[in-house]
């Protein structure tokens, strides 16, 4: 996404579409079709030469004509952010629903493509384990992939030693004089030390997907109650990863809607000396770096005062998002717009000035 957003060349050009249109096909669809043809126009309009609208018409239509071949997609993946120039084109499927949109400009359109990005944030992998199999996996990749864990235990059996002779009497003794649970724990304990760091590392929440007792195990000793996205109830030892991601869809969107409310929270609370509603402002503060998190409605549109014609960039949402970008501010998108106020966008301040 940072590569995108640095991006800054001639006839940069931005499609949002359909991902139906675009990735599920083996010919270019008439939507397909018809943002090429949008696309074209922009291009004559901002003068660009023939060499260089040909080459973008040739990127967008083996896009259109061969993904359907080169990309496993899955039903969550709701549209698709297409960015070209004449030398290569990149497609992004998105979970999220921009509106359709077509710009040419010596910059990509992003804030779109940024509240796709943060639509997936933060990661989470579910832990699917039984006493007989253990799996991680990211049900937030699209498609749903097993995560890699170094040093990861295989079964109950293999990590915890439940019979020392082989003898059933001895099973059968361990069975009733010992405590059953204490050697879920240790085996839950085991599976903790192994996903831990990976959790770490992607900043990844976990969704716990077991049977009882086991799943109850897994959530008392897990050491950062903070990081626990849920659970799954049941044996998934037969799920397939993309099985997991659709019966994980609603746990994760749960997770998400609460950070975001969270934020919303923190807007609504704050200090009126550390919220700025009004555009222009909102501009000011950005450009001195002031600017802690920014709220913006992600489907607003606005030419900037050194827009270029014919509908190119920059616009002003966009440059709003991509300062906030530079200066690592918290994004949050929010649809029709931040609460409390009556513009596009809010901000929250870092330190109070006067702007």
């Amino acid at each position: 996404m940072r590569r995108i957003a640095d991006t800054r060349a001639p006839w940069c050009v931005t499609v949002y579409g359909d991902a139906g249109a675009w990735l599920r096909g083996n010919h270019p669809t008439e939507q397909a079709r018809t943002q090429i043809r949008d696309v074209l126009r922009a291009l004559a309009d901002a003068g660009a030469p023939t060499s260089t609208t040909d080459a973008i018409r040739g990127q967008l239509e083996r896009l259109a004509s061969d993904t359907a071949d080169r990309v496993r997609m899955d039903e969550r993946i709701r549209s698709v952010g297409i960015f070209a120039t004449p030398e290569e084109c990149e497609s992004i499927p998105l979970i999220t629903s921009p509106a359709p949109w077509v710009g040419v400009g010596d910059r990509f359109l992003i804030a779109p493509l940024v509240e796709g990005m943060l639509a997936v944030q933060p990661p989470v992998f579910a832990l699917a384990a039984s006493e007989n199999s253990i799996r991680l996996v990211d049900v937030t990749a699209h498609p749903p992939r097993v995560v890699d864990v170094p040093g990861l235990p295989e079964s109950l059996r293999t990590t915890v030693r439940l019979d020392l002779t082989g003898d059933r009497d001895t099973l059968a003794h361990l069975r009733t004089s010992e405590d059953p649970k204490e050697r879920l724990r240790e085996y839950a304990r085991a599976i903790h030390r192994a996903i831990g760091p990976v959790l770490h590392e992607a900043g990844a929440l976990l969704l716990i997907a077991a049977a009882e007792p086991l799943s109850s195990i897994l959530q008392d000793t897990l050491p950062n109650s903070a990081s626990l996205a849920g659970t799954l109830p049941g044996n998934h030892d037969d799920d397939t990863p993309d099985r997991l991601g659709d019966l994980a869809d609603s746990r994760v969107g749960e997770v998400r809607a609460r950070r975001r409310e969270s934020q919303l929270d923190r807007l609504t609370e704050a200090s009126p000396s550390l919220v700025l509603y009004e555009l222009d402002a909102i501009e000011r503060a950005s450009r001195a770096g002031a600017i802690d998190t920014l709220f913006i409605d992600t489907d607003w549109r606005a030419p900037a005062a050194d827009a270029p014609p014919a509908g190119g960039l920059p616009d002003r949402h966009d440059e709003l998002v991509r300062q906030a970008l530079a200066d690592d501010a918290i994004i949050v998108p929010v649809h029709p717009g931040p609460p409390d106020g009556t513009g596009p966008a809010a901000a929250l301040l870092r330190y109070v000035t006067d702007f």
